[in-house]
């Protein structure tokens, strides 16, 4: 608790202003923002002015002259290796340490255990390694004293924690995914669907309560609209089952091998051809639109398209052939569950994706009892 004290006097001496909440380690989860007293909707919770975000406007100028064209990403990521100053510190001292970052973010993770991620997961992986291979390569050029596995937690550290933000010059000057800030004690609020307001303005970053919060209550803020598959490869955690409305499941490893080379021509030249979905409430019409191609001649399916034909004289023929391809889906979980059991790195890696792939199982159960 000493590093979280010092780390609200430091901020509050340099205007941080904190109304009704403050840090807490939650056992199991780290830190989080907890609410100290009772809370009304629509009440300023924490308030950190622009002089404290660290951004591409106040990295040192050395650091932006050696990496001149290289990604705020690797910018941000840099400079906090080099970093010296004894208020960063106070503020490091919080962050997750580098066991912490590199146990649950699979970028860290073996190769191996990297294989055993579910199919989009494995997607957003390799786009991920791809950015960290071209920072990694511009900043071990201009500063060969750093090792990877220093500057691979600085990047992850700065991917998972950074805020979106523009000002009147970044927003025309530099692409959106180079719209990014580090900024404390915003960094410990932990994610939720539904979590508090933020914005920001020239002045300051603001987080705002939406709904009323009970005292001793955990306050979160939302990262966006994403599966557990994304949370899981930028974030390096996911939700429980049922707590994550934009969870789902993409079939297309268990539907796509179903096709002949012509039913696919057909799927293709349709726009239909994968990125086949499921998630609580449903399989997507995309899934529906390709199953039924597996239930009807080439005709009578275009004539569903056109609108020429009642897709639902077919409807308990496509739910058939959905409940063989989810039993294909969960017979191939429990495969990699066992996989991953038997799988290598850390405990805590592979507990990380046995649950991700326990999630995706309790998703397929579900929607095959709601099938029968």
């Amino acid at each position: 608790m000493d590093a979280i004290e010092n780390l609200l006097t430091w901020a509050r001496s340099n205007g941080v202003v904190t109304d009704g909440i403050g840090p807490q380690v939650l056992p199991g989860r780290g830190i989080g923002i907890v609410a100290t007293q009772n809370l009304k909707a629509d009440h300023v919770i924490l308030t950190v002015p622009s002089t404290l975000l660290r951004s591409l406007g106040n990295t040192p100028k050395p650091i932006l002259r050696k990496l001149k064209g290289a990604t705020v990403h690797a910018i941000l990521s840099a400079s906090l290796c080099l970093e010296t100053s004894p208020d960063f510190d106070i503020w490091k001292a919080v962050l997750p340490t580098q066991h912490d970052i590199t146990t649950s973010i699979p970028l860290a993770w073996p190769s191996e255990l990297q294989a055993l991620l579910p199919t989009p997961a494995k997607t957003l992986l390799e786009e991920q390694s791809a950015k960290f291979t071209r920072d990694w390569a511009l900043v071990s050029a201009a500063y060969p004293e750093l090792t990877r596995n220093e500057y691979l937690y600085a990047w992850l550290l700065v991917n998972s924690r950074t805020f979106y933000h523009t000002t009147r010059r970044t927003e025309k000057k530099l692409p959106k995914e180079d719209h990014m800030v580090l900024q404390p004690v915003a960094d410990l609020f932990n994610h939720a669907p539904d979590g508090c307001q933020v914005s920001f303005d020239e002045h300051c970053y603001t987080i705002t309560t939406t709904r009323a919060c009970q005292r001793g209550e955990e306050l979160f803020i939302r990262y966006g609209s994403h599966s557990n598959d994304f949370l899981l490869v930028e974030y390096g955690f996911t939700l429980p089952s049922g707590l994550n409305k934009w969870d789902e499941l993409c079939l297309d490893p268990y539907m796509c091998p179903l096709f002949t080379a012509p039913q696919k021509q057909t799927l293709e030249d349709a726009g239909f051809w994968g990125k086949y979905m499921l998630d609580a409430e449903t399989a997507c019409y995309r899934t529906q639109t390709a199953l039924r191609l597996l239930c009807l001649s080439e005709g009578d399916w275009r004539a569903v398209l056109d609108g020429q034909r009642d897709e639902d004289e077919d409807a308990a023929a496509v739910e058939g052939e959905l409940r063989k391809v989810l039993r294909r889906c969960e017979k191939e979980i429990r495969s990699r569950i066992v996989d991953v059991e038997r799988g290598t790195g850390h405990e805590e890696m592979r507990d990380s994706l046995r649950m991700r792939w326990l999630q995706m199982e309790e998703l397929v159960v579900t929607s095959m009892a709601r099938l029968q």
